[in-house]
């Protein structure tokens, strides 16, 4: 006896039974009769594969069985083939399924129904995937972001969400968005935990990585800048785990990525406002609670506003080894940034205080960039300090085309110390 499944595979729609009074119809008008049908009679099974990939291939099954005893069929398709497609749209993301199986893809764009862009190994690739229309992306954005507990529609036009792999997403919908909806996810591939590996995959110089791993070390003050998408996680969650074991690490973000394994870590995450606009916790939020639960370390996925003047705060008042990152074009305009940011909170703390107080806070920039070629690498390490005469100053420790130049100014030596200092220039690379 032939299984179903077997009957699936081996019969193409173009060899239907004479006997067979098969209407031909068009896909999506099939995937509607399916899905009205599924929903009636397996709603637990739809929902649990929209949610687990492992049970999908239970909804394909059931989904085969749907079309051959209503002899549903689409001209060029099997069963099997039509099955899939119509699992994808009813229990996963329709055309964007099989983009976010490629681990090689890093983000995907979609801007409109008929433009799919992806970024593979940092170079940008226009695919030939595309949505039926405005209503088809739509209907996907909004699965998306409902299973985050948020909405996007004329009242709320843009939002932000998280697939259940981490992936960051936002879209942004008509009247907003004039190419039709615009949705962009961008996917986080397994974090590298050692600098080893960056440096093999010549995102760092050997020397260069030791001199952070010291500075991570020495508990100095490091924030990671650079452009959107060059790396600064990355490079953040690698000195992350370069501290050590023993240390109580309070990690904070807008959204999961850091990870260090065999550490005393607590992960804590912000919570944007519910459909009601109510229930935000922030970034900010977090970090005020997380000096309460005694941390050896701060780490801030990402300074963007207010926390800013919390985490300069933190740095001045005991709580060494901090790191975050700022997005900047170098490591002047970082510094720059994060006084600005650091007014947003309007605490009636006067500019030139900020300053200082960012100059005695923060000591190290990593500067990371993306190159024309897609390669990520850390163009630039500064000393931050308060220069006599000049306030809130950096001084290059290394630049891609001069290289590694260990020789510390006298206000930054008194500043870390000269133990510190010291403990900086002994590398063994």
């Amino acid at each position: 006896m032939v299984s179903i499944l077997e009957k699936l595979e081996q019969e193409p729609y173009g060899l239907l039974s004479a006997r067979s009074e098969a209407k031909e119809l068009s896909i999506e008008e099939v995937t509607q009769k399916v899905r009205e049908k599924m929903l009636e009679n397996y709603p637990h099974v739809v929902v649990e594969a929209r949610m687990s990939r492992s049970k999908r291939k239970e909804a394909v099954g059931l989904i085969s069985n749907v079309i051959i005893s209503s002899e549903l069929y689409v001209p060029k398709l099997t069963r099997q083939d039509l099955a899939e497609r119509i699992a994808q749209e009813i229990c996963g993301l329709g055309p964007l399924d099989e983009l976010l199986d490629d681990k090689s893809v890093t983000e995907i764009m979609v801007n409109g129904p008929g433009r799919v862009f992806v970024e593979k190994d940092g170079i940008l690739v226009h695919t030939a995937t595309t949505f039926l229309n405005d209503r088809h992306l739509l209907e996907i954005i909004n699965r998306i972001v409902q299973s985050a507990g948020r909405r996007v529609d004329v009242s709320m036009p843009y939002v932000d969400a998280r697939l259940p792999d981490g992936s960051r997403v936002n879209a942004i919908i008509p009247p907003l968005a004039l190419n039709g909806p615009v949705l962009t996810i961008r996917r986080f591939p397994q974090r590298y935990t050692e600098l080893s590996q960056l440096v093999e995959c010549n995102t760092l110089e050997p020397d260069v990585a030791c001199f952070l791993e010291n500075c991570v070390g020495a508990r100095l003050d490091i924030v990671v800048s650079g452009g959107s998408g060059s790396g600064k996680t990355t490079t953040l969650n690698v000195l992350a785990n370069a501290v050590g074991s023993r240390e109580r690490i309070i990690v904070i973000e807008d959204s999961s990525e850091i990870k260090i394994p065999d550490h005393h870590v607590v992960y804590l995450e912000a919570r944007p406002k519910n459909m009601e606009g109510k229930g935000e916790v922030s970034i900010r939020d977090l970090l005020r609670n997380a000096l309460r639960m005694r941390p050896d370390r701060l780490i801030i996925g990402e300074c963007r506003g207010k926390e800013t003047f919390d985490l300069i705060s933190a740095m001045n008042t005991g709580h060494e080894g901090c790191l975050s990152t700022v997005h900047a074009n170098s490591s002047a305009d970082c510094l720059e940034r994060m006084v600005g940011m650091a007014l947003m909170a309007e605490e009636g703390v006067p500019v030139e205080i900020l300053r200082s107080w960012i100059a005695i806070g923060v000591d190290v920039i990593v500067h990371i960039e993306k190159t024309l070629g897609g390669q990520r690498v850390v163009s630039g390490v500064s000393g931050v300090g308060n220069e006599p005469g000049k306030g809130l100053s950096s001084f290059p420790v290394y630049l891609a085309e001069h290289g590694l130049r260990l020789e510390f100014p006298s206000w930054f030596v008194e500043k870390i110390g000269k133990e510190r200092a010291r403990a900086l220039v002994n590398l063994d690379y």
